[in-house]
């Protein structure tokens, strides 16, 4: 071993060393599938924790994923979010199962489009029309030119701390440097011109009253404000105040109102944030959740805004389509969970909260008690674990110096089989029966508990 690799691992910590080589030792298939993909992919999906190899999944169900090595990981990923169902979900299994015997892709409508677009229309009452397309990215780009064409105006307005996407619109952020009541805008990652940052957009403080001052001032340019109505980098429930008041600023400034609910919808609750807030906004966006873990994209909204679609009532008529927006298998598999949810979701989102909220207290409790500067935040089944015991109001208030043991932590925890995507947004789901998130919550404990003993905590 050489001498930089001794120095390192006495720098990790004997847990810290046992755990990595527990990884790698029992991984070897996947360490394999690495070396392979490495000359052919410029890019996998976001690696869960920072290994010499990415762990490759095999399998999935219910609560689980099996590594290509046979491990199996209790799975808080939840496919990024849409398995509100867990993994491999028999009523969705089935549908998709019987629509691959009719076909799986037709470019032709079929009836299945209706009967989902149906469900999720009756899903809320603010809900006249949907439009469907293949991934929540899709929907807000879409959802953004809609709001353009409607309005005649051109700045789209975004949160700190958002994230809507992944087209060159949705990739702006804050600047960091910028004041938190009137934060700056700049554009996220190379290749996308600063004029959309610039001249197109405009970014908003979230949760915070001077927003509301921001789109008074900017009324007569602002075409849309859009919000996550529960923050995935920011899992909190008590918005109701804030979202109030930005229903009402932008009806009286005539800026139309857009809930980004492509996380949160059908997992909050099954009107999603619309039904919990009781808050009708102008556009909505929905994906994961809505598709039964199928790709998807939805528009939806009032009729007003959705006939920029069809150009009804000589609305303005935006160019929107796509070969696989709406493919029978997507429709089946959307039908088949969203039926399932609407019909048990007296018992399936009151459950939801429960676990989520039992997780969260817990572990706030253990680190309170073992003066641990670490908080877990949740809405519901959403789940964020924050590196900082300072009062969290927005992201910005986050502490990402701390990324180096946010990293090292969930290594430790996937030593103790469980499983966090690398965005580390987690996600529980209905088959995560009581004593599952038992094993979850004594998993992060025993990290804890790992970290502190080399030293990290």
């Amino acid at each position: 071993m050489s001498t930089a690799i001794e120095e390192k691992n006495k720098e990790l910590g004997k847990k810290s060393q046992a755990v990595r080589e527990k990884l790698i030792s029992r991984t070897g298939k996947s360490g394999e599938m690495s070396n392979r993909a490495h000359p052919s992919l410029a890019q996998e999906v976001v690696q869960t924790v920072e290994m010499p190899h990415q762990i490759y999944i095999d399998s999935a169900e219910g609560p689980y994923l099996t590594d290509l090595d046979g491990n199996s990981y209790i799975d808080l990923t939840g496919g990024f979010g849409p398995n509100v169902l867990g993994n491999k979900a028999k009523v969705v299994e089935n549908a998709l199962a019987s629509q691959v015997k009719k076909g799986w892709h037709y470019g032709i409508p079929g009836a299945e489009q209706t009967e989902l677009a149906e469900l999720i229309k009756d899903s809320s009452s603010g809900v006249d029309e949907v439009m469907f397309c293949n991934s929540g990215s899709e929907a807000t780009m879409f959802a953004f030119r809609a709001a353009r064409a409607f309005t005649g105006k051109r700045v789209v307005a975004l949160f700190d701390g958002s994230y809507h996407g992944i087209h060159d619109y949705a990739l702006v952020k804050a600047h960091q440097k910028s004041d938190r009541s009137e934060p700056t805008s700049v554009t996220l990652g190379a290749g996308i011109p600063e004029e959309i940052s610039r001249d197109l957009m405009m970014m908003l403080p979230y949760r915070d009253a001077k927003a509301y001052e921001l789109i008074r001032k900017h009324k007569d340019n602002l075409a849309l404000v859009v919000i996550e109505p529960v923050q995935s980098s920011n899992p909190r429930l008590d918005n109701q105040e804030f979202l109030d008041g930005l229903r009402d600023v932008c009806s009286e400034c005539e800026v139309l109102l857009m809930f980004d609910e492509v996380i949160t919808g059908f997992r909050i609750e099954y009107g999603g944030c619309q039904q919990y807030y009781n808050i009708h906004p102008d556009l909505v966006t929905y994906g994961k959740a809505a598709g039964g873990g199928m790709p998807i994209g939805v528009v939806a909204g009032s009729k007003a805004v959705m006939n920029t679609f069809s150009g009804a009532d000589d609305t303005p008529t935006i160019f929107a389509g796509g070969t696989f927006n709406g493919n029978p298998l997507t429709m089946a598999g959307g039908i088949a969970a969203l039926n399932y949810l609407k019909e048990n979701k007296e018992e399936i989102y009151p459950y939801l909260h429960e676990q989520g909220n039992r997780i969260a207290s817990e572990i706030n409790d253990f680190c309170k008690s073992n003066n641990i500067p670490v908080q877990m935040m949740n809405a519901g089944s959403m789940m964020h674990l924050i590196f900082s015991g300072e009062t969290i109001n927005s992201s910005r208030d986050i502490d990402h110096s701390q990324y180096k043991l946010e990293k090292e932590f969930y290594l430790h925890l996937l030593g103790h089989n469980v499983i966090v995507p690398g965005i580390h947004l987690a996600f529980i789901s209905y088959a995560h029966t009581p004593d599952i998130v038992d094993k979850v919550i004594d998993a992060f404990k025993k990290t804890f508990e790992d970290l502190r003993e080399d030293g990290h905590l």
